[in-house]
């Protein structure tokens, strides 16, 4: 079963991210679907020209941050927990075209205490893999996260979200 993944942090104070929210005119406005049976999390995105680095080809800084997006929200639909990326071992296979749709999707390969690892792949229409990575993401407690955000800017939505 696929279904659209929730983007929780639209309403988080300050919150205009990057890749995510659909009111960032600069940013990717992605969306995510969860595929319950494969267990993982995807999106789709056609890049715009203004995303390349040399000519026809993806930015490299923008496909890590389609890993990163995709890796916390695959970590997030499964655990409801807020994480901070701690580590990104990504590797650039073959130059991703901009005028092709691609498929970015994450899946959590382990999960212990205060950490997620979650795998990435982004694909091309014809499912080869162009860039792949393994994401970790810290679990922080609630005095970390107030002080890097600000107790001010969580209510008990956002409360029920921290790793205590």
């Amino acid at each position: 079963m696929i279904r659209e993944v929730e983007n929780s942090f639209l309403d988080f104070p300050g919150n205009n991210c990057f890749a995510c929210h659909p009111n960032n005119n600069h940013g990717l406005k992605l969306k995510f679907y969860a595929d319950d049976d494969k267990q993982e999390v995807f999106t789709r995105i056609q890049p715009e020209h203004h995303f390349n680095g040399f000519p026809g080809i993806l930015h490299g800084g923008v496909q890590c941050a389609l890993i990163d997006e995709v890796a916390y929200w695959a970590m997030f639909d499964r655990i409801k927990k807020i994480g901070l990326t701690a580590k990104i071992d990504l590797i650039y296979l073959k130059p991703v075209p901009m005028d092709t749709e691609l498929v970015v999707s994450g899946k959590v390969i382990n999960q212990e205490k205060r950490s997620v690892a979650v795998e990435t792949v982004i694909k091309d229409g014809q499912e080869d893999i162009l860039t792949k990575a393994n994401v970790l993401y810290f679990l922080p407690n609630r005095k970390a996260l107030f002080k890097v955000f600000g107790e001010e800017n969580f209510n008990d939505k956002f409360l029920s979200y921290i790793m205590e």
